[in-house]
């Protein structure tokens, strides 16, 4: 799906393609104040094709930037709750998982897991771990596991409206591709330093 060139997408992204060097460092410099968060293609084959080579995707927002090189609305990208407590079908169960955090209660409290098992501890609790946000209607049948890889932490908050949780979501897409990228694709935060 071809972005238009040059006019503004959602959240105030915006797209344009460079034919030279020197015409997308003037790009570059020209974006970098309102627009902070870049994507390009890199013309490495991957399984999705978000921008080619010369392609450039700017947006104030991580979200918005998301939004715009994914296509998410225009695909049907729909985020959705999933009541784990409530699905009495569900492989782990949510009675599992209860009965499982009373077990790395203990290796909690005699100091024996690592940082992030800590982490997830705390965080996932069975009070707050009862359900998590979806993101459905990914491209080429692809999960969610495959949309942001393997170190996906789910998103518990259960009293976001749908508007939030989708931003939430295309925030998680941004940082989990800038860390771990996608086949083809670069995403850049002028904020941390990265354009220069």
């Amino acid at each position: 799906m071809e972005l238009p060139r040059g006019k503004s997408l959602w959240g105030d992204a915006i797209f344009f393609r460079v034919e030279s060097e020197p015409e997308e460092l003037e790009l570059l410099r020209k974006q970098i104040d309102e627009r902070p968060y870049a994507a390009t293609g890199t013309g490495e084959k991957g399984e999705l094709t978000f921008l080619r080579p010369g392609e450039w995707v700017f947006a104030p927002f991580r979200e918005a930037l998301i939004a715009a090189i994914t296509r998410w609305d225009q695909i049907g990208i729909k985020t959705r709750w999933y009541d784990w407590r409530a699905d009495k079908s569900a492989a782990p169960s949510y009675d599992d998982f209860v009965r499982d955090h009373v077990k790395r209660q203990e290796r909690f409290d005699s100091n024996r897991m690592t940082v992030f098992e800590a982490l997830d501890h705390v965080t996932y609790t069975p009070d707050t771990f009862t359900g998590y946000w979806l993101i459905e209607n990914l491209p080429k049948g692809m999960s969610m596991m495959d949309w942001y890889g393997q170190r996906y932490r789910h998103c518990i908050k259960r009293d976001a409206t749908p508007t939030e949780a989708k931003c939430i979501m295309q925030e998680a897409t941004f940082d989990h591709w800038r860390y771990a990228p996608r086949k083809g694709l670069k995403l850049l935060d002028a904020r941390r330093g990265e354009w220069r």
